[in-house]
């Protein structure tokens, strides 16, 4: 483990005159700290892992999933917000997955200014390879946690989410 990944206490020498320990600034602060790096790392591995066997980034893989899961066409617009990434970004994402098969996109019929989103048997096919690749790595990385630990920490999280969202 390098030095900034090792424990906090031993190279965070100053902290302390920066917050008082045991207040409640103090374990907000340790809390987001490690929110942010478990996510960092998170995404790093899983990231190397699926790109190694099928050669897609995240950006990809995630916006198939969120397709799919939809059941359904998907605006862009909404799929943006449901993504939590900038319209922008999500339209180059867009454009070279339908570049390379991925997706399909058509006219809204109701309104003739929204582009519909659907996966294609191609992207079908990806997300399938990057599942058989990420839900084995979830099951071992999360094995030592119980499931009400993991709903306990999803009801967290969604609170999070929620207060990041006013």
């Amino acid at each position: 483990m390098s030095e900034s990944e090792g424990d906090f206490d031993s190279w965070a020498t100053t902290f302390y005159d920066h917050y008082d320990r045991g207040s409640r600034v103090e374990y907000e602060f340790r809390f987001t700290r490690k929110l942010v790096i478990t996510a960092r790392k998170w995404t790093s591995f899983i990231d190397e892992k699926i790109k190694q066997k099928t050669g897609y980034g995240r950006a990809r893989w995630q916006t198939l999933a969120a397709i799919a899961f939809s059941g359904g066409p998907v605006a862009t617009l909404e799929l943006s917000e449901r993504m939590g990434v900038q319209w922008p970004t999500l339209i180059r994402t867009l454009n070279a997955m339908d570049a390379e098969g991925l997706i399909e996109r058509t006219q809204d019929l109701k309104d003739r200014r929204y582009r519909m989103i659907t996966i294609s048997p191609t992207g079908r096919k990806l997300l399938e390879d990057v599942r058989q690749i990420l839900d084995p790595l979830r099951s071992i990385k999360l094995s030592t946690f119980t499931t009400e630990e993991l709903v306990a920490s999803e009801r967290m999280l969604d609170r999070l989410l929620e207060v990041m969202a006013k």
